[in-house]
């Protein structure tokens, strides 16, 4: 009988930890889409990141758009087609557009995230994306996520709601 009780409060013991670990691991993601705008996955988008990638989220989430049917490019040319002036005010990558005669438009991903090493992947514990039109300036889409989850599902996470609103 002793046997049996050690066995169940260390299945007890193990039961509590994974649901300690599971509600630490939440978050939501909160999407706000313009409504007025007419971006679809064939307009091409960009991805700018302003901290290191470490935690491997420029990888991660290029793989998850591509795969996903967006139509991906490089920020050096979407800047050469679009004639960006890189000079801005804050310091991003955003600017006047001088002449866009290549494409009707281009989206950017502007992404803010902080993150850190769990013990088997790397969290966020805060994170944000805005998908902006490049040739009008117009946010397209946000999104905010705070809470403690892995990287890899908060970006899963964006890429199934922005497929829900962005067709």
């Amino acid at each position: 009988m002793k046997f049996k009780k050690i066995t169940t409060s260390k299945h007890v013991l193990f039961f509590t930890a994974i649901l300690g670990f599971v509600l630490s691991s939440c978050g939501t993601m909160k999407v706000y889409v313009n409504q007025e705008t007419t971006y679809s996955k064939k307009n091409p988008i960009t991805i700018n990141q302003s901290s290191d990638d470490n935690s491997g989220t420029l990888g991660e989430l290029q793989f998850l758009l591509q795969s996903n049917g967006y139509k991906l490019m490089s920020y050096g040319a979407a800047k050469k087609a679009l004639n960006l002036d890189t000079e801005s005010q804050n310091g991003t990558f955003h600017g006047e557009i001088t002449n866009s005669t290549t494409f009707k438009s281009v989206y950017v991903l502007d992404l803010n995230y902080s993150y850190y090493y769990d013990v088997f992947y790397y969290s966020y514990t805060s994170f944000s994306a805005t998908i902006t039109d490049l040739k009008t300036g117009e946010i397209v889409m946000t999104a905010h996520f705070r809470g403690d989850k892995s990287c890899k599902a908060v970006l899963n996470e964006l890429v199934t709601k922005m497929n829900s609103v962005i067709k």
